[in-house]
């Protein structure tokens, strides 16, 4: 019976570690020198206070006056005395998406895609894929690093081509 619970708790120990640093890849094999070589397509990175960070950033510069803005209301569907509104945030190649209701509001979605903004007073477009591994003290293997909660709610997606950083994705809300 010990012996069960040894190897359960092993068993779930190696699941959670692997979940903690769930990598998708794909394989590519050469056939001239028969070298394999792994490409990791995605990386997650569940780091809280990090995600707390970003998100602390991403409404800086959502107010930042450069942004023109377009609001659509519509009637709560648990309340019909209240008005949910959906405001959308353009200023070049950059989109932010906030929803509110009457007493709060929160950013659902953006894409940055502009070098004027920054993260962490380090991070934007055009910058090299070293910058974030620095941050996040971890080798980064794959051109697509999401750094996220434990629940998947809220995510930070970073975009890489040739390791230069290409695109900012934020989601909340989706598994």
């Amino acid at each position: 019976m010990q012996t069960c619970k040894t190897h359960l708790l092993i068993s779930v120990g190696i699941i959670i570690l692997i979940i903690s640093c769930k990598q998708k890849e794909t394989q590519k094999v050469e056939s001239k020198n028969k070298i394999e070589e792994t490409i990791f397509t995605k990386q997650y990175i569940e780091n809280d206070s990090l995600l707390m960070l970003l998100k602390s950033d991403l409404y800086r510069i959502a107010f930042n006056p450069v942004f023109d803005g377009e609001e659509k209301s519509k009637n709560n569907t648990h309340n019909k005395t209240v008005a949910d509104n959906s405001k959308t945030l353009i200023f070049d190649k950059t989109k932010i998406h906030f929803y509110r209701e009457s007493n709060w509001e929160i950013i659902v979605s953006a894409k940055i895609k502009n070098s004027r903004f920054k993260f962490l007073d380090t991070i934007n477009i055009g910058e090299k894929k070293g910058i974030l591994e620095n941050i996040v003290k971890t080798e980064l293997k794959a051109n697509s690093i999401t750094i996220g909660n434990l629940k998947h709610t809220a995510l930070f997606i970073f975009k890489f081509e040739n390791d230069i950083l290409k695109e900012i994705v934020y989601k909340y809300g989706e598994d």
